[in-house]
C-alpha cells in the first residue's frame, strides 16, 4: 500500500507541476495541441485514491472501515492523511520482551528465522517511537496489556474515538488468541528470561529501551 501511495503522490507532484499548463493547452487547443502531461487536477486523484481504498477496505453500507498493519509508522499516517482527511488511528504497542518470547517460538518452530526477528524489533522501535510524537493525524493507543485486561473499557475508548457505539462490538474476540494463520491453540511460550541472550540481547539497545520506558514498560 506504502508503494500505491507513493505513486499518487508522485503523480499528483507532476500534475500540480506541469500539469496546469498542459490543461490550459487542452483546452484552447484540443487535440491538435501539444498533449504531454496532460493530467487531470491534483484533487481528482486524491479523490480517486480515496475511491479505491474505500473499494478495497469497506464494506458497503458501512460508516467507518479501516485495515491492520504491524509495519506503518505515524510518518505513514501523515501521508495517508493528505488523501484521505478523515484518517485516525488505533496504535496497539506491546512488551517488546513478549514480541521476543512470541517470536522465539516461532524459531523453534522452524518457519521463522532469526534476521526477522531483528527486523521486527526494529520495526517495533522505529514505529513505536514515531507514535510518541504529536501530529495531526488523530491517534488513540493503547498498551497491548490493558486493552486485553479490561476489553469493556477498551470498547468505550474505541467507540468515544471512532465515533461508534460500543454496544454493538463483539467482545468476543478478547476470548481467543490467533497467533498464526488458522492457529489458536495454546502456545508454548519461554519467559523473556529463558531465551537465549542473543535474543535478549536485541533489547539492550538505548533508543529502544528509552522508547519502552515512555510506554512504562521497565526493561
Amino acid at each position: 500500500m506504502q508503494r500505491i501511495l507513493e505513486g499518487v503522490s508522485r503523480l499528483v507532484e507532476h500534475t500540480e507541476w506541469v500539469g496546469d499548463v498542459a490543461r490550459e493547452e487542452f483546452a484552447e487547443r484540443g487535440h491538435q495541441g501539444f498533449m504531454a502531461n496532460l493530467l487531470p487536477q491534483p484533487v481528482v486523484m486524491s479523490d480517486a485514491f480515496g475511491v479505491f481504498m474505500a473499494r478495497i477496505f469497506r464494506k458497503p453500507g458501512t460508516r467507518v472501515w479501516g485495515f491492520k498493519e504491524v509495519r506503518y509508522d505515524q510518518e505513514f499516517c501523515v501521508f495517508l492523511q493528505k488523501f484521505l482527511p478523515g484518517t485516525r488511528v488505533v496504535f496497539v504497542v506491546r512488551d517488546p520482551r513478549d514480541v521476543l518470547s512470541s517470536l522465539d517460538e516461532w524459531e523453534r518452530a522452524g518457519w521463522w528465522k532469526p534476521h526477522r526477528t531483528l527486523e521486527a524489533i526494529e520495526h517495533w522501535k522505529r514505529v513505536a517511537s514515531s507514535f510518541l510524537e504529536t501530529t495531526s493525524v488523530p491517534v488513540l493507543t493503547f498498551r497491548y496489556e490493558d486493552y486485553i485486561l479490561d476489553p469493556e473499557g477498551t470498547a468505550q475508548q474505541l467507540g468515544e474515538f471512532a465515533s461508534l457505539d460500543p454496544r454493538g462490538f463483539d467482545l468476543s474476540v478478547f476470548g481467543v488468541k490467533v497467533h498464526n494463520l488458522g492457529a489458536t491453540w495454546e502456545r508454548e511460550l519461554r519467559k523473556f528470561d529463558e531465551l537465549p541472550p542473543g535474543m535478549r540481547a536485541l533489547l539492550e539497545d538505548e533508543g529502544l529501551r528509552t522508547t519502552a520506558k515512555a510506554y512504562d514498560y521497565r526493561l
